[in-house]
């Protein structure tokens, strides 16, 4: 058998792998992003800002059906507003069609403007029609890319109320949990 025969015949194979899967729809697969820790992600000069989890893609076939079984590798982000890492959570698509991803922010994403990162995914060559956002606020309050004592001082104004810029767990409110979060990145 030819080298070129038998590279067809891989190719051919691959394709069936991936059409026997099923083809992912478009408009029925989604990008949600979720956290544990309430619904944005705090960052910080030093690019340690905390990971988001998760970023969860379903993969659906035009019927509505999960599609099992898609590797991680076969899934590509488009991010606008910053630059992230993001590392897969699951090997594959599960019963559900669902994996997850994780998400870290670098300094980059300390002053964005807007306040959101827009992420796009993209399953073999199928662009999903889905696009979701993330607000993003950062330790660095005045932004001058240090924590510190002015931060400190704006943080302290905030304490108690409702400010989004100090609410680094997104809980709707400033409080002590704010508070450990911004005193692990002071002098940053």
């Amino acid at each position: 058998m030819s080298r070129t025969l038998a590279a067809v015949l891989v190719g051919l194979a691959a394709f069936a792998v991936v059409a026997s899967a099923g083809i992912p729809d478009p408009d029925l697969s989604t990008c949600e992003l979720t956290n544990d820790s309430g619904a944005g992600m705090a960052t910080c000069p030093a690019g340690d800002g905390p990971a988001y989890q998760y970023i969860k893609v379903t993969a659906k076939r035009a019927d509505g059906s999960p599609i099992e079984g898609i590797p991680y590798t076969s899934f590509f982000f488009t991010v606008t507003g910053g630059d992230v890492t993001i590392s897969h959570v699951d090997e594959e698509t599960d019963v559900n069609g669902e994996i997850r991803f994780e998400m870290t922010g670098d300094e980059t994403i300390v002053l964005l403007d807007p306040d959101f990162l827009q992420i796009e995914v993209q399953i073999y060559t199928v662009a999903l029609n889905d696009v979701d956002y993330l607000e993003c606020n950062s330790y660095d309050i005045n932004e001058d890319d240090t924590v510190g004592l002015a931060d400190f001082s704006a943080f302290s104004q905030d304490y108690g109320t409702t400010a989004k810029r100090s609410d680094f767990n997104w809980d709707g409110t400033v409080g002590l949990a704010d508070f450990s979060q911004f005193s692990q990145h002071y002098g940053h």
